[in-house]
């Protein structure tokens, strides 16, 4: 496991990175919001997350297909929200445009580079 911190393995990390944001959503809820139908949503999820994030730092080539769907579809998310959106051009404000267009070009560096680095196409 040598080189985590690397292209190769950047969707594999957010990903990481979001299941343990999700693990800690669902100890919240289940603990202290005593709710119990949303946060086995959020297990769910949180799960196919994790399991996605595992086999994709172990290198398995499924995994990292489907990581990179899952962000090229973010980043065409991104660049319809670039156009067509209300509501965070109404959170964002004036900055949207700008805030917006540096993570489509981010993304699509990234994207580009997990396609390089692990052979994918």
């Amino acid at each position: 496991m040598k080189n985590l911190i690397s292209y190769k393995n950047t969707f594999d990390l957010i990903i990481l990175l979001m299941t343990v944001v999700g693990f800690f959503a669902v100890m919240e809820t289940f603990i202290l919001g005593k709710h119990y139908i949303i946060p086995t949503a959020i297990l769910f999820l949180t799960i196919i997350l994790g399991n996605l994030s595992y086999y994709g730092l172990q290198g398995r080539r499924v995994a990292k297909k489907i990581l990179f769907w899952v962000f090229f579809l973010f980043d065409v998310h991104l660049f319809f929200a670039l156009f067509f959106s209300v509501k965070y051009r109404a959170i964002f404000g004036s900055n949207f445009e700008i805030i917006c267009i540096i993570n489509i070009i981010a993304f699509s560096y990234l994207l580009f580079k997990y396609i390089k680095k692990n052979n994918l196409f």
